[in-house]
């Protein structure tokens, strides 16, 4: 079982697996194992093509009472980043519960991050090793390497 490094933000993410350092030679260090590879393209959509609703109205309801009756606004987008947070946080679970994976290295975006860590499962949040708040989505393997080794 070897360690899992999530590189993600709001709209990609890629799991990748640590390499063997016992059968890797040293040129070949970078090359990472590709277990999960996502996209989110409603994460990139502008708020007002994946909103539905009027804002601020309410049908019905006795005179004086509906605006008791408003539901917090809730973003389009961040209901986007937070469904893909969800997504990529049952990827992990279930490669923890299914014993592929030893323990977690997450490398996201600052807001993503957070959101991620919120949705991983009591398992997966136990496996997580450590955190750097970066966005590396647009890293190859090696550069991702280079900049995981500092």
């Amino acid at each position: 079982m070897k360690n899992w490094i999530v590189v993600a933000n709001s709209a990609r993410a890629r799991v990748l697996e640590e390499p063997d350092p016992t059968r890797q030679r040293p040129p070949r260090r970078t090359h990472y194992e590709h277990v999960a590879d996502l996209v989110h393209p409603q994460s990139r959509q502008k708020g007002v093509e994946l909103g539905g609703d009027r804002p601020g109205h309410v049908e019905g309801g006795a005179p004086g009472l509906a605006g008791a009756a408003y539901q917090p606004r809730t973003d389009p987008r961040e209901r986007e980043h937070d469904r893909f947070a969800r997504e990529v946080a049952r990827v992990l679970d279930h490669g923890v519960a299914d014993g592929r994976c030893a323990g977690l290295i997450l490398v996201a975006a600052a807001p993503f991050l957070g959101r991620l860590k919120h949705h991983l499962g009591e398992q997966a949040q136990k496996a997580v090793l450590r955190t750097l708040t970066l966005d590396c989505t647009a890293l190859d393997d090696a550069a991702l390497a280079e900049r995981l080794a500092r």
